[in-house]
């Protein structure tokens, strides 16, 4: 029995109490640190789902700057002053070779969510929903994105106002600047406009950009649902904006007045909505080829990702 338990193997510690013996070993023996020295480990995986390869992909970002994502800083056209939570910057990211396959996934381009999931993959500001985003303060992320992965030239088709017929060139990304944004909103963040025909005060807010595509999806549900000729879109979104009517804050009233409201007067709060929006000044000045000059609005959609070169 002796001579067999001398050929036995030791048995082999588990990892807990090699872990347990190196805290009582070296409990009095702890160096100090610096907290701001310590590396991030929110990113590290849980033991309920280890994954050597992921551990080891993730101990690489925190010792070597090259596999790290960089991101900037971007100022929100807004402010911040349109949310609850005031932040007028975020952290974006830089888009990467992954982000490439997001933008080219049919489904996601089908569905029309390609941009969206690209703002949540790149937006690392705690707080931010994208779908709460107003759209100013959304075009001026996607416009980072597209300058600092791809450049400022951006080549499109542009007709010429005098005859209609389209042609090519380039725009100059860098040159489109936030729109000043000097008319601010009240306590509650709204703002307001006279309108002179039905001579109301009218109180209104600015919409999300995910309210935007609600109402628009909504719109074409009603206009296939009844067959009618046209979609109710800008009316329905007009209704959205309004909070109150000379302080008629009801719903019901405030959707039969814009129903019965007259043209003027609907123009009037319209432009009221655009004077106010924070935005990226998206009029840019073309030139034709017989250097006549001209101004029209850059559309941002998914080939606004992929210049032609």
């Amino acid at each position: 029995m002796e001579e067999q338990g001398q050929n036995q193997q030791p048995q082999k510690k588990s990892m807990s109490d090699v872990v347990k013996e190196y805290k009582e070993k070296n409990i009095n023996e702890v160096p100090d640190i610096d907290p701001t020295q310590l590396a991030s480990t929110a990113n590290i995986p849980t033991a309920a789902s280890f994954n050597p390869q992921q551990y080891q992909e993730v101990m690489q970002q925190e010792t070597d700057q090259d596999l790290v994502i960089s991101y900037e800083m971007i100022k929100l056209p807004s402010e911040g002053l349109l949310y609850e939570h005031k932040i007028g910057e975020v952290a974006v990211e830089y888009m990467t070779s992954k982000d490439e396959d997001l933008l080219t996934t049919p489904s996601l381009i089908e569905n029309g969510t390609a941009l969206d999931i690209l703002l949540k993959r790149k937006i690392k500001t705690n707080g931010i929903v994208v779908a709460d985003l107003l759209p100013g303060d959304r075009n001026a992320i996607l416009l980072f994105l597209r300058i600092s992965s791809y450049g400022n030239d951006y080549t499109v088709d542009v007709p010429d106002p005098r005859s209609g017929v389209a042609f090519e060139t380039e725009v100059d990304l860098t040159k489109l600047e936030y729109k000043d944004f000097n008319e601010k909103p009240d306590e509650l963040g709204h703002f307001s406009v006279n309108i002179l025909m039905r001579k109301k005060l009218v109180k209104f807010r600015l919409i999300s950009s995910g309210e935007d595509v609600t109402i628009f999806k909504t719109a074409k549900e009603v206009q296939e649902a009844y067959n009618h000729e046209f979609s109710e879109y800008n009316t329905m979104k007009l209704k959205a904006h309004i909070v109150s009517i000379d302080e008629n804050n009801s719903r019901d009233y405030i959707n039969r007045f814009v129903d019965a409201m007259p043209a003027r007067d609907a123009m009037t709060i319209r432009k009221k909505i655009l004077e106010v929006q924070p935005d990226v000044g998206m009029t840019y000045e073309f030139m034709a080829p017989d250097g006549f000059k001209f101004e029209s609005n850059l559309q941002i959609g998914l080939d606004f990702f992929f210049p032609s070169n």
